[in-house]
């Protein structure tokens, strides 16, 4: 009898970890280890920052993660999302936080509700980042959804 409780607890863990529940925990220290370049566009008039990524942190690339952060709304209609290392209380962009500190939310469709500024979240997805994409953030949390 207890093998047979034995057999069901491990196909129960293996269960667990190849159904996605498990994600990689990440925290915003594993987002600094990367560097910024200022380079011009070839094509128009417009400097960006490049961003080079660290070799742990590409390997994040792609991965579902989780992260806790402040929530902080983009737009007045409430539907564009940053989670940010530091709350917008207490000026999220201030005292040397730079672009590695905040993350774009791309809310997993069904899963979209309205959050309050300064909520502490935590959410998980698909981790991009983008070295040189002028459109979105660095970061970007695709299929992203509330833990």
């Amino acid at each position: 009898m207890i093998q047979f409780f034995k057999f069901v607890f491990i196909v129960f863990l293996t269960f667990l970890s190849s159904s996605g529940i498990a994600q990689t925990r990440i925290d915003w220290i594993n987002l600094a280890d990367v560097s910024f370049e200022e380079k011009q566009m070839e094509d128009v008039e417009l400097t960006y920052n490049h961003a080079t990524f660290g070799e742990s942190l590409k390997a994040l690339a792609g991965q579902e993660v989780s992260i806790t952060g402040y929530m902080i709304p983009m737009d007045p209609m409430g539907i564009t999302f940053v989670l940010s290392r530091n709350p917008n209380a207490t000026c999220f962009f201030c005292g040397g936080a730079g672009p590695e500190t905040v993350l774009q939310i791309k809310v997993k469709p069904g899963k979209f509700k309205r959050y309050s500024v300064d909520d502490r979240l935590t959410f998980k997805g698909i981790l991009r980042m983008h070295e040189k994409d002028i459109d979105s953030l660095t970061y970007v949390l695709e299929d992203a959804e509330e833990l």
